[in-house]
């Protein structure tokens, strides 16, 4: 098989040697070999495509032809990312160890700076900046001095690849400059997180630094990267000083914000992302959705939030509860929802990878230990996955976790998890002793709330 991609590429090359010599070609050739892969299957994405698949063959080799022009391309699969710029015309050959992907990743053919920037600039920050949560937790001012040195490096090594295409380097100028903007309006949040300083507040001065940015660029936005993100942590932030000013609940703050930006592909890219998560999580459903149609203007947002909003309302206190039926039991055995019948059930969804998860460990524990002889059953549902059925054996004994411990037979994939809407975790949910639910998106064991909910509840 690697001989007939080979016997194609010269073909491909042939071909185009037949035409004008003085013609750009309108094409580009991507070929290569990918050593070690654990799938055949790659996915090819880029500025101006949509994703497409890539099939590796036996031997880990591949050839593809693309049209959609100059631009960044990712070549990706579960595991691995492969970042491009390519230009008209250009013929490109990536050849990769997957045993060791960054030491063994590389590409030849025609202008490939740009894309050797694009293998190495991740690397090149985490190195140049050092540790993260050391740098987030810096005091404003060191870490403002220390961001624009940092900035400073890393335009320096943008200037060291010589001879960039004109318009990569026009927007990656650019995308340093977003980066930069989008660390500085991290850092509120991340220091209070880093340092355990919930009331940690920046200076009145610092968010005037923010204030040189265009936030409606729709250009910019589409190309996504830093400035997408950028945007998003704006307006978010307006939804957030909007809740706490008005004293109104959070999720309808984030629509009136978002409702009111006047570009419409930003306004409708963030009132869907925010709907699509925060309808899930309303004690307020219909006027949430209500709310949402009058605000967007996508007819598709529509239809897919519309959607949404009907398997949700499945989900109301008081309707019956998703089942799920023989999940294996870390004690031995199997369980069903319906074997807890006629006692209340405070549901964990949590994976061994999900550090927010494990983090409620401690409070967990406690809950179940101060409600151990309650009319009250507390479960724990894994979703990891298949290869990481050991981790969770290991840490469930290893952590000593108590109550009722099982895991999901599908992992994300499981009727259980899809007909809760769970999309992120750690999950928590409280069903009754008649199987109805009570809170589909119940308080943490760390949240008081959960206490009062379960004294209101006479548990």
């Amino acid at each position: 098989m690697k001989t007939n991609i080979a016997l194609l590429l010269l073909f491909t090359l042939f071909l185009t040697s037949c035409g004008d010599n003085n013609q750009t070609k309108d094409y580009i050739v991507l070929s290569g070999t990918i050593d070690n892969a654990s799938s055949t299957r790659f996915m090819l994405s880029g500025d101006n495509i949509k994703a497409r698949d890539i099939e590796l063959d036996e031997n880990g080799s591949f050839l593809d032809t693309i049209t959609s022009g100059e631009g960044r391309y990712i070549l990706f699969d579960p595991r691995n990312r492969f970042d491009f710029y390519f230009t008209d015309g250009g013929e490109y050959n990536l050849t990769a160890d997957l045993k060791d992907f960054k030491k063994t990743a590389k590409l030849t053919g025609t202008d490939v700076n740009a894309s050797n920037y694009l293998f190495t600039k991740i690397n090149n920050i985490k190195k140049v900046r050092g540790n993260y949560v050391k740098f987030n937790s810096l005091n404003e001012s060191d870490f403002l001095a220390r961001q624009a040195e940092l900035h400073t490096q890393y335009v320096s090594y943008l200037d060291s690849f010589p001879n960039l295409p004109k318009t990569f380097e026009k927007f990656e100028r650019q995308e340093l400059e977003n980066y930069n903007f989008l660390t500085l309006a991290k850092y509120p949040s991340l220091h209070r997180m880093y340092t355990k300083q919930p009331d940690f507040d920046v200076s009145a001065d610092f968010y005037k630094k923010l204030e040189s940015v265009d936030y409606l660029d729709e250009e910019a936005y589409n190309r996504g990267g830093s400035y997408e993100k950028l945007v998003t942590l704006h307006f978010n932030r307006k939804a957030e000083e909007l809740a706490e000013k008005e004293d109104i609940d959070k999720y309808f703050a984030k629509l009136e914000v978002f409702g009111a930006i006047p570009n419409d592909t930003i306004k409708n890219s963030l009132l869907f992302s925010a709907a699509n998560r925060d309808i899930s999580y309303t004690d307020k459903i219909d006027d949430y959705y209500n709310t949402f149609i009058s605000f967007s203007t996508d007819s598709e947002d529509k239809e897919k939030i519309k959607e949404k909003y009907d398997t949700v309302k499945k989900l109301a206190k008081g309707q019956p509860s998703p089942v799920f039926t023989d999940y294996v039991n870390h004690a031995g055995g199997t369980n069903s929802l319906s074997d807890f019948e006629g006692k209340y059930v405070y549901i964990d969804v949590w994976a061994t990878w999900c550090a927010p998860c494990i983090k409620e460990i401690p409070s967990l524990k406690k809950v179940e230990k101060q409600y151990h002889d309650k009319n009250i059953e507390f479960l724990s549902i894994s979703i990891d996955v298949e290869k990481a059925h050991d981790s969770w054996r290991k840490m469930v004994t290893s952590k000593e976790l108590g109550g009722v411990q099982l895991l999901a037979d599908e992992a994300w994939k499981s009727e259980f998890i899809k007909n809760y809407q769970i999309s992120g975790i750690p999950r928590f949910i409280l069903i009754g002793p008649d199987g109805n639910i009570v809170d589909a998106n119940a308080p943490r064991p760390s949240s008081s709330k959960l206490i009062s909910l379960f004294n209101e509840l006479n548990i």
